[in-house]
């Protein structure tokens, strides 16, 4: 029997070294009161456990912190608000450190109510110091059988430990390094506030950005030569042709039949005018009808020759050489189109400039000749410098349905140009300002919008 308890001692003795260890490897107040309400079952048994903390800061004098078996609870369960009633009035009316088992009959009848459906048999109290004396409240256990002289020392040396972490934590966590103005500081921040002021008043460039895409300068418009339907595209978008190569075709069909009519009808008009001129020997009527069926047959030619133009016409080719611009090709096949329409585009790689599109609230003075740093969405690391040419003088309606000024810049150095096509963001410099104004600009025009001024 002396064996087991040795026994029992030794291993209550490890499980408190091993506690206090992870105590203080505790970094917030929660880990130390999870560690009391659940594993301090291994040096003590007990159905449940509450750690009560005090508090300054908390109405009352103190609150429930942790609960067994819960990473969290919930204030205004029956269960806790019956607990922390009891909590404070075992604070109130017991001051010695060493723990204390309670009964029912201990209590007053506005909280023994609340035992049967809460509590066990007894009711343990733990009180908890900090190492200078100061009170930080108790751990509260419900178990069957009181403490044991040896169970109560182990929990003294365990409670102790717990008491020294909290306070430790609670020195860190509340301590304020107390601020004190002297000469020297005060000249420093003195010195800062003139460099900030002057710094307001540094000349900068107001700038703004824009989103902008290249675009041809100059490009040769393909428009339908005829009315009809288009029927096939030859080139594909963003393909390079030459002058003179085609482009596209329209249907023929119609053109076609009128050219087959328009042969037989010019076929009659020549037999009739042979048919005249051999019996205008002997009679006077035919040849009187030889002027009008010779000015038929002129007619009859004209009409060939125009349907055969048309038909050399359907096959539309390129006036020069270039890149092509145009949709995609299933979007144009079939598509009828009139005399005049645009098709596409073909531009020259070597003839590029910058479109932007400026929104109303980034409208800022810009110049002739202001300077423009373009940076493509495919390569943001590279950046190309253009001058500005043209601004319009009213807003139109993007693509996306918003209001904003066009721009167009051309590119200072011509050797090495962005892609046709090519989207990004421009940046566009203005004159210059001070650096409070810089700042502040936005910010005034959203107020002044709110004021109304």
């Amino acid at each position: 029997m002396a064996d087991a308890g040795s026994e029992q001692q030794l291993k209550a003795l490890a499980n408190l070294l091993l506690l206090q260890q992870r105590i203080r490897e505790a970094s917030t107040e929660s880990e130390v009161g999870f560690l009391l309400v659940n594993d301090t079952r291994t040096l003590v048994d007990y159905r449940s456990a509450v750690l009560w903390l005090t508090s300054a800061t908390r109405p009352g004098g103190g609150y429930i912190a942790n609960v067994s078996g819960a990473i969290d609870h919930d204030d205004h369960a029956p269960y806790v608000q019956w607990m922390r009633a009891l909590c404070r009035h075992l604070a109130q009316h017991y001051d010695k450190p060493e723990p204390c088992s309670w009964s029912k009959s201990d209590l007053p009848e506005s909280l023994a109510g609340g035992w049967e459906a809460h509590g066990d048999k007894l009711l343990t109290w733990c009180p908890m110091y900090s190492a200078s004396g100061y009170y930080l409240g108790a751990l509260a256990f419900w178990s069957e059988k009181p403490l044991l002289h040896a169970q109560r020392r182990v929990l003294k040396f365990w409670l102790s430990a717990a008491g020294y972490s909290i306070s430790a934590l609670r020195g860190k966590a509340f301590a304020r390094p107390r601020f004190v103005w002297t000469r020297k500081r005060k000249g420093i921040a003195a010195g800062v506030a003139v460099l900030l002021l002057l710094l307001m008043f540094l000349p900068v460039r107001l700038s703004v950005l824009a989103q902008a895409e290249i675009i041809a300068r100059d490009p040769l418009v393909i428009r339908a030569p005829m009315d009809g339907i288009i029927d096939t595209i030859v080139v594909k978008p963003n393909a390079f042709v030459g002058a003179g190569d085609p482009l596209l075709t329209l249907d023929d069909t119609e053109l076609l039949t009128r050219l087959k009519v328009a042969e037989q009808a010019l076929a009659i008009s020549r037999a009739q005018y042979q048919q005249a001129g051999q019996s205008a020997s002997f009679d006077r009527d035919a040849k009187a009808s030889l002027r009008v069926l010779a000015l038929e047959g002129e007619k009859r030619e004209a009409e060939v020759a125009y349907v055969k133009s048309l038909l050399e016409r359907s096959t539309v080719e390129a006036e020069q050489a270039g890149v092509i611009i145009m949709p995609s090709p299933d979007e144009l096949i079939g598509k009828p189109v009139v005399t005049g329409e645009r098709l596409l585009t073909i531009a020259s790689p070597a003839q590029s400039q910058l479109e932007a599109w400026l929104q109303v609230g980034d409208d800022i003075e810009l110049p002739w000749d202001s300077e423009i740093v373009f940076f493509p969405n495919v390569a943001p690391d590279e950046k190309f410098t253009a001058r500005l040419r043209r601004m319009d003088y009213r807003a139109t309606t993007t693509e996306a349905g918003e209001l904003a000024y066009r721009i167009r810049g051309e590119f200072l150095e011509t050797e090495e140009l962005p892609r046709i096509g090519m989207r990004g963001t421009a940046k566009l410099y203005g004159e210059s300002v001070s650096l409070w104004y810089y700042l502040l600009r936005r910010p005034l025009a959203v107020v002044r919008r709110w004021v109304g001024v």
